[in-house]
């Protein structure tokens, strides 16, 4: 199967042609002539994407309870749109309704804690008014999405009964929305043409509580996404000004600001449903065809970019592979995903853009061996190959508590470098850590940074446990990927090696 004796059996007729040079940009392989040919495949692969995004979040956190209403969050937003459609409002106008509680989603999503008194995330209004402008969707759908709490305030500030017809749950959040609006609020929110429709949201904001009405999903509104999102794309793409304009480092997945709040506070962040279906089923191939690259000859010279490294099975002995390094860069379909939107999500958790630093799969078969724990910063954090780095995983079998899923310890980023010894830390410091299973499926992605502590254990199942680690640094410290593999080689060369590592963290029998 993956044993490399079957691997070495295969012929090298049977394996996936290999792109000698890096991927290049879309825009970049195509003649000047196509630019707006170029352009319109980009809009339309940014709406697919953003689309998905969006049905995403509904589909796993969309059932939760709405904040203290009988019924959930998917519920009443479709029931609002609905409101609104039987209102007579336009389309973009249903689509706010639609969209207008996806900030409490998000800060679910994150796994943040539930702040206004359990009732949601705080401040959800301008959280969903921010990442659905970085979405793409026009400045109508984020302006109604920011003030449809404004609107609370305003009608309890004008209509003095208004508050007494509020729930319970609506009463609640209203303390830490700022309460009823002062004169000059409402004065000033009364400027804006907009206004009106603000306000009859907020009336199919409130008939949208109706826990026996029949449920539907937020899916009957894919064809009405993708033209908002389009109109609008093509508008900013023209030279239009957007209230919150899309992100250069987000063209395949946007992160929310609850996501990036919690990668700060973690060091950690786990991603769902960021690559495309049909890419998810492709991994357990694409792995494949990783292993069957041949290895260096016997005498260690390396006449090819990538390194394939060997191990014993704890269990019954057998050679299996267990890592190959440095091959996104002659590997289409890895390089698709490690230079779209991998890099978009480190260039997100950067703030700047990021530069692929190193990249590696870990074949941990059955019987194959532990990473003790350990700092990835205490291999490459140098002045030389730069100052922080940050690794996304990609799952590509599902990571259980059998077969030695990574386990990191949240928040401990923080400390810097942490006494250790070669590498690996110190047993009486790692005693004290508390660490977290990061149990995965296949296509999840898992942000973590290079000064997090985390190890795994050996895989005592029957079966592969396969995780790709795309290393990531920020381009203004330089592009050091060439540079890195080269220090390991030397590094290898000399025997100073800890086995397949820099450091003396693994704890398999490499051959």
């Amino acid at each position: 199967m993956l044993s490399r004796f079957a691997i070495r059996a295969t012929s090298t007729a049977s394996r996936s042609p290999l792109l000698l040079s890096a991927p290049r940009s879309f825009a970049s392989a195509v003649p000047e002539s196509q630019n707006e040919a170029v352009t319109a495949r980009t809009i339309d692969s940014k709406v697919e994407s953003s689309v998905r995004r969006v049905l995403s979040i509904f589909d796993r956190v969309g059932d939760s309870d709405y904040i203290g209403e009988p019924m959930s969050i998917t519920q009443h937003s479709v029931q609002t749109a609905h409101a609104a459609a039987k209102g007579g409002e336009d389309v973009e106008a249903q689509l706010s309704c639609l969209l207008h509680d996806v900030g409490h989603l998000l800060g679910q999503e994150a796994g943040n804690p539930m702040g206004m008194d359990g009732c949601g995330t705080e401040d959800h209004e301008t959280v969903g008014a921010e990442f659905l402008g970085h979405l793409g969707f026009s400045d109508t759908v984020s302006y109604l999405a920011r003030h449809h709490v404004n609107a609370k305030r305003y009608l309890c500030a004008r209509e003095p009964n208004y508050y007494d017809q509020l729930t319970e749950a609506s009463k609640i959040t209203l303390k830490h929305q700022g309460g009823p609006m002062s004169e000059e609020e409402c004065l000033e929110v009364e400027k804006d043409p907009r206004w009106p429709l603000v306000l009859r949201m907020r009336t199919y904001d409130e008939a949208g509580k109706d826990p026996e009405m029949e449920p539907k999903q937020p899916h009957e509104y894919i064809e009405d996404m993708k033209a908002n999102l389009r109109q609008s794309l093509e508008a900013q793409e023209a030279g239009g000004e957007k209230m919150y304009p899309v992100s250069e480092f987000a063209s395949t997945y946007v992160l929310s600001s609850e996501q990036l709040e919690a990668w700060d506070r973690d060091g950690y962040l786990i991603v769902k449903d960021a690559l495309p279906k049909e890419t998810v089923t492709n991994l357990d191939r694409m792995a494949n065809d990783i292993a069957y690259l041949p290895k260096s000859d016997k005498n260690n010279d390396f006449p090819h970019p990538w390194l394939v490294h060997d191990e014993k099975s704890k269990i019954d002995g057998s050679l299996n592979i267990c890592r190959v390094e440095n091959f996104c860069k002659s590997n289409e379909e890895w390089g698709d995903i490690c230079f779209g939107v991998v890099k978009d999500l480190v260039s997100q958790a950067y703030r700047e853009e990021a530069v692929l630093f190193k990249d590696k799969l870990n074949y941990k078969g059955p019987g194959g061996g532990n990473f003790l724990c350990h700092q990835d910063a205490t291999a490459y954090a140098t002045e030389d190959l730069a100052s922080r780095h940050i690794s996304v995983m990609v799952a590509v079998d599902a990571a259980t508590k059998e077969n030695g899923p990574l386990q990191i310890t949240a928040g401990r980023h923080k400390e810097g470098i942490i006494k250790n010894e070669h590498g690996v830390v110190a047993p009486e410091i790692e005693a004290e850590m508390d660490f977290i299973e990061v149990l995965t499926e296949p296509g999840d992605l898992v942000l973590f940074d290079s000064f997090l502590p985390h190890r795994s254990d050996a895989n005592m199942s029957n079966g592969w446990r396969r995780l790709a680690y795309l290393t990531f640094n920020m381009k203004s410290e330089g592009d050091l990927h060439e540079r890195y593999y080269d220090k390991k080689i030397e590094v290898m060369r000399s025997g100073d090696a800890g086995s397949i590592s820099i450091n003396k963290d693994f704890g398999g029998d490499v051959v």
